[in-house]
């Protein structure tokens, strides 16, 4: 019976242990949810429809299964983008809208609001499996903490 009793608390140990270091399954309700309480931000962020945000982050050659997006007033060039898509091929498209959406960025805000230059150059873009993340805050290094936990 003792060693049962140490065999189950070793499994259990074992398994801790595994659960401690494993990576949480991306999810883009998750994700987006944590940039946006996690981070704060100057401007307040407004939830975008996908089919609106299509049209300025170029997604039309893009199999896009779900979505968060949020954006603000346009004052600050502050911005969330988690999609997730179709196949890991979608999700290298993404990626490379993702980096065209921010080079955009940082051409309209060069003479408009060049302080938020800054924002842009730091801006966070990961792929990781089908999803593609744009994080543009003043808090690149949470932004990259928050998505670290899901690659």
């Amino acid at each position: 019976m003792k060693k049962r009793v140490i065999a189950a608390l070793l499994i259990v140990g074992l398994a801790l242990l595994t659960a401690c270091g494993s990576k949480s399954a991306m999810n883009v309700d998750e994700v987006s949810k944590r940039l946006l309480n996690e981070i704060a931000y100057q401007d307040e962020l407004s939830s975008m429809g996908l089919d609106t945000a299509s049209m300025f982050l170029n997604l039309s050659d893009i199999e896009v299964k779900n979505a968060a997006i949020y954006e603000t007033s346009g004052w600050t060039a502050e911005e969330i983008v988690v999609l997730e898509c179709a196949s890991q091929a979608d999700a290298d498209k993404a990626k490379a809208a993702l980096e065209a959406r921010v080079a955009e960025q940082k051409v309209n805000y060069e003479d408009y609001v060049p302080e938020e230059l800054d924002k842009l150059n730091e801006a966070v873009i990961v792929e990781s499996g089908n999803f593609a993340v744009l994080s543009v805050s003043n808090e690149p290094d949470t932004a990259r903490k928050i998505l670290s936990e899901y690659q």
